[in-house]
């Protein structure tokens, strides 16, 4: 049934079709952290089956502090079992002495990204929490990417042209790129990469990166134009898993 449910979701990936859906949380001023996180563990006993989610603590950037969740009954979600994981995420069965909701400070609410495989390199397998068969990542950082009117020709460019530049070189990095398609500003990109260590970002990756823009800018002397005329804002922010606030298909 897993090989099924595995070629549906990669043929669903192929046509693009498949989502990132997730959530992201505060904590209320005066509830204290590990009030909130017990509260949030006995609330996921109503997160199994399609509605099993996994948790991230977001560890830098403009939301440090909150906390994203991933719907992970199948990552990425296939467009045929959205509305399913949508409504088991939002419409469970109430859990006995659930404090949880009133302890959140919701941040937009539900947000659905298409994962974008023309954009993305070394897409990775995900089984739940396990990313290549070698386990849950520690982080997961992500790169986004603030369209401007009438910028996507542009952006597109240039990251289409980064793309096929970064796939001639033998590194194993993944990344995975994702346009937001609703909730809140949907002239977003995205690019994710997971990594086992905080280093693994400051050392070899941003030496790749480098080398990668070195040789766009001396192909094209018109991209400073095409970045300027594609997206106005950029940001980036690292998520750490947290296992123990998450919750398994099973």
């Amino acid at each position: 049934m897993k090989k099924i449910l595995l070629s549906f979701v990669l043929s669903s990936i192929i046509f693009g079709q498949a989502y990132h859906i997730q959530s992201v949380v505060g904590i209320k001023d005066g509830v204290r952290v590990n009030d909130f996180e017990k509260a949030m563990i006995q609330h996921n006993k109503a997160h199994k089956g399609m509605g099993a989610v996994n948790t991230f603590a977001i560890v830098n950037g403009p939301n440090a502090g909150k906390y994203v969740r991933v719907a992970a009954a199948q990552w990425p979600t296939p467009q045929g079992m959205v509305d399913g994981v949508y409504e088991a995420m939002s419409n469970h069965e109430p859990v006995a002495y659930d404090k949880w909701g009133a302890m959140i400070e919701q941040v937009g609410g539900m947000e659905f990204w298409q994962i974008r495989p023309d954009l993305s390199r070394n897409m990775p397998t995900v089984d739940g929490a396990d990313i290549d068969g070698q386990g849950p990542p520690n982080f997961i950082t992500i790169y986004y990417y603030g369209v401007q009117q009438g910028g996507n020709q542009n952006t597109e460019a240039v990251f289409s042209r980064f793309n096929e530049i970064a796939k001639q070189s033998d590194s194993g990095r993944s990344w995975v790129a994702m346009t937001k398609a609703l909730g809140g500003n949907v002239s977003v990109y995205s690019y994710s990469t997971p990594h086992m260590t905080m280093s693994e970002m400051l050392g070899p990756q941003q030496a790749e990166f480098q080398s990668v823009l070195q040789q766009m800018y001396a192909e094209d002397e018109n991209l400073d134009s095409k970045v300027r005329n594609g997206w106005n804002w950029v940001y980036s922010e690292t998520w750490r898993f947290r296992p123990e606030l998450s919750t398994t298909v099973d």
